[in-house]
């Protein structure tokens, strides 16, 4: 069994951790270079950087980056020709990267990158519409793509490629509005995606697709402003979306960084990374740290292409404590809800659950109060009016319910 006393260092010191979480500056690019939408991604120990833009013009650029030596080395160009608003991801040792727009044309072609040939391979191009900066997710032997912006207007179509037999096939549309720039990324047997920026809108709707069963569900919002043209990426069970601009399509104050559970479905806000945020970075996971690159800012719509620090942050520390938990929506119920000044629970736990944990996080993600004992009842008339989500640990199983204070 696995030990609960691990579980509850966490749980309980949240703000001390928080507090003491550091964003490391690395390497910059050679010569400095600044660029937005390359796609970036980690395989064998080494990250790597592929197309996108800069200031002047569209890149088939590659560079390879050695974390033991915090150093780039520039690669043999990427076949596929130039281009920006490109988008990938990985899956089972290898690194599939497509779409975008050339400078001439918006594309719909679909490569893989080998590691151990060092070598890309063109693969069957998507049947669909050609677009820029899709939802991409390889997952399970699969890739998913839809949303993106066509010469014809922001999309909401969705597509599933099967590694197996190099084709593709038309699944059911994305359910909300059509869209560009979403975030995504798979965990577990599902695939999460949603904010973007559509007609006159930008968003924080977040939505959950079961590729067995071709079903969308609606998931919870986002409890901040909506966004796009970030970065996102999953490790240990969470997903994570990083930097990007927020509603009014501009650099954000802080350099905005979220988890999210999906077994509790529940978004929780982490440490931004220093200086306001910036748009179309990309990102890559080598060995329990997310590697945060490039982006330009963006001030009023004026992109800022000077060179930026390049960084990276630990997630091990906080991730790893949070497997082998079960979710179990039975462990608790609270009432009344709404409440005013009081929260009661009523408790399903087992004689070898006599320990636990209550959080309790505002609707930005923080937590505001906490206790290492199962109690009856909790005093919050300090609580603001506002929506909670107030969490539970205990033993193996946690659970989260959703609370209001008029």
């Amino acid at each position: 069994m696995r030990p609960f006393y691990i579980f509850i260092a966490f749980l309980i010191t949240p703000v001390l951790l928080t507090a003491q979480s550091e964003w490391d500056t690395i390497a910059p690019l050679p010569n400095n270079l600044v660029t937005d939408h390359s796609y970036g991604f980690a395989l064998d120990g080494k990250g790597y950087l592929v197309a996108g833009a800069d200031e002047f013009s569209y890149l088939d650029i590659f560079y390879e980056y050695d974390p033991a030596m915090d150093t780039w080395t520039e690669m043999d160009d990427f076949p596929g020709g130039n281009r920006g608003f490109g988008i990938g991801d990985i899956w089972d040792g290898k690194a599939y990267f497509g779409f975008g727009f050339s400078g001439a044309s918006y594309m719909r072609d679909l490569w893989v990158f080998d590691p151990q040939t060092s070598e890309w391979t063109e693969l069957a191009s998507c049947p669909c519409e050609a677009r820029i900066h899709p939802a991409f997710i390889a997952h399970n032997d699969k890739i998913f793509v839809g949303m993106g912006g066509s010469p014809n207007g922001n999309l909401n179509d969705w597509w599933e490629y099967d590694m197996t037999t190099d084709s593709w096939s038309q699944k059911p549309d994305f359910p909300g509005a059509r869209r560009h720039h979403p975030f995504q990324f798979g965990i577990g047997d599902y695939i999460y995606t949603g904010f973007g920026h559509g007609n006159n809108f930008i968003s924080n709707e977040w939505y959950r697709y079961d590729p067995a069963t071709s079903e969308w569900d609606q998931m919870a919002t986002l409890p901040a402003e909506g966004r796009v043209a970030g970065t996102q990426f999953s490790h240990g069970g969470l997903g994570y979306v990083l930097s990007g601009d927020g509603g009014d399509h501009t650099s954000m104050q802080d350099g905005e960084f979220w988890s999210y559970d999906p077994e509790l479905d529940l978004w929780e806000e982490m440490p931004p990374h220093p200086g306001i945020s910036r748009w179309a970075p990309t990102s890559f996971i080598l060995e329990g740290w997310v590697y945060l690159l490039g982006g330009p800012t963006n001030a009023n719509g004026n992109l800022n292409y000077l060179p930026n620090d390049n960084y990276r942050y630990q997630l091990e520390e906080i991730s790893s404590t949070r497997e082998g938990l079960t979710n179990d929506p039975t462990l608790f119920e609270v009432y009344p809800n709404p409440f005013t000044e009081q929260i009661h629970f009523k408790w399903n736990t087992t004689g070898s659950e006599t320990e636990g944990l209550i959080r309790i996080l505002d609707n930005k993600g923080q937590v505001v109060f906490q206790t290492a004992q199962l109690l009856p009842m909790l005093e919050l008339d300090f609580l603001p009016a506002g929506i909670y989500n107030i969490e539970v640990a205990a033993g193996e199983r946690r659970a989260v319910k959703r609370v209001a204070k008029p």
